[in-house]
């Protein structure tokens, strides 16, 4: 009859079930254990049988309950506890000097305060230096203020910028008149330098057309030295083959040799059995969209019309009839808005011609040409600028 195997090993202690023939761990014969019982002595270094009494068979490992692993883990979480706390405070303690680095970045440049060596802002701009203009000249006929220049080591929005010194003039441009006006900035503006060191722009950021009533900013960037003061420099405008305006950047340069003058008149005349009236003239570098030829001037004269005839007299366009006169030169018109019919009784109808002609011409004589057609004879009326 087979016997019952021993419950744990007598060498090793550990657990024998039913049908094995060697211990699992140490390899002894099951059979061995049950001739032998007792008498197998186990290792010295096996675990020996507890003196207690206790219901735990001999050379079995004590088990640790339940009580004993939630308090080693206890044990073990707080013996690793205090890493991890302090990790999450150098954690936390990164994120806010970080935050208060950011918001110190922010906070000067939104008070005007740069600091030489450090940059202003998150894309690494260098300290900028920002001078007031706010000084304005027409440009084809449209009107081009100088806001500020502001001057850094290098500038981070513009992808052509250098890292010696850059120069940003900020511009608006406002067109009043009837027609949209085009230029591109990379052939109308250079910087004029102490020297007389002409620079062309490095960068523009500017739309090329300007719509009728509208307005709008741009910028030029120039490569310019930091050691080249800002009230030192001239903004020149105008192609080589304009006339050109030069402009200091120092915010307080006398610019009316630049701005349209107008002079007051009552030339009067009889042409085409109408009354007309010269009522000014008007000296200017530009009209829409152009800028006057080298050593050029436009010169625009106001005509009022009165119609007394019983018909309407249609006397055709001015650019057929009219000239005016300067010294040796005689200029036919460049634009008109003068009507080519007055109707029955119509009085003070008004129009405007534009002619061009020599810088420095102050005395002129407008011209009407005789019409073959109707047999009227040329007439004309002089007239100078105060």
């Amino acid at each position: 009859m087979a016997q019952n195997p021993p419950g744990f090993c007598l060498r090793c202690g550990a657990p024998i079930v039913q049908g094995q023939r060697f211990c699992a761990r140490c390899g002894l014969p099951v059979d061995a254990m049950q001739r032998r019982g007792n008498s197998v002595l186990a290792p010295q270094n096996s675990i020996q049988r507890p003196n207690s009494a206790s219901n735990q068979p001999a050379y079995s490992r004590p088990a640790s309950s339940s009580q004993d692993i939630i308090q080693t883990s206890r044990q073990a979480q707080r013996r690793r506890g205090p890493g991890r706390t302090g990790t999450r405070l150098v954690i936390l303690l990164l994120l806010l000097l970080i935050v208060l680095g950011v918001a110190s970045y922010f906070g000067l440049g939104l008070l005007g305060i740069s600091i030489p060596g450090i940059g202003s802002g998150l894309n690494g701009q260098s300290a900028v230096t920002t001078q007031s203009i706010n000084e304005a000249v027409p440009y084809a006929g449209v009107t081009i203020t100088i806001l500020n220049v502001q001057q850094a080591q290098s500038f981070g929005d513009d992808p052509n910028t250098s890292t010696d010194g850059m120069v940003r003039l900020n511009l608006q441009e406002q067109n009043k008149t009837s027609g949209v006006v085009s230029w591109q900035y990379y052939d109308i503006a250079r910087l004029v330098l102490p020297g007389k060191t002409i620079v062309s722009p490095k960068y523009v950021k500017a739309k090329v057309g300007i719509a009728p009533g509208a307005t709008q900013t741009s910028f030029i960037d120039f490569a310019v030295p930091v050691s080249i003061k800002i009230n030192s420099l001239i903004l020149r405008l105008g192609a080589s083959s304009e006339e050109q305006m030069d402009i200091p950047l120092t915010g307080r340069a006398d610019l009316s040799k630049y701005q349209p003058k107008t002079t007051q008149l009552d030339g009067q005349m009889q042409y085409l059995g109408l009354n007309w009236t010269l009522t000014s003239v008007t000296s200017s570098l530009s009209v829409v969209g152009q800028q006057a030829p080298k050593g050029m001037r436009y010169f625009t004269v106001t005509l009022k019309v009165d119609n007394t005839l019983s018909q309407t007299a249609i006397i055709g366009s001015a650019y057929d009839y009219m000239r005016l006169k300067s010294g040796n030169t005689t200029a036919s018109p460049e634009a008109s808005t003068l009507p080519v019919s007055f109707a029955t009784g119509v009085m003070g109808k008004t129009g405007t011609v534009t002619f061009l002609l020599p810088q420095g011409s102050t005395a002129f004589t407008l011209i009407l040409l005789p019409q073959n057609q109707s047999g009227v004879d040329q007439t004309s009326t002089d007239f100078q600028l105060v």
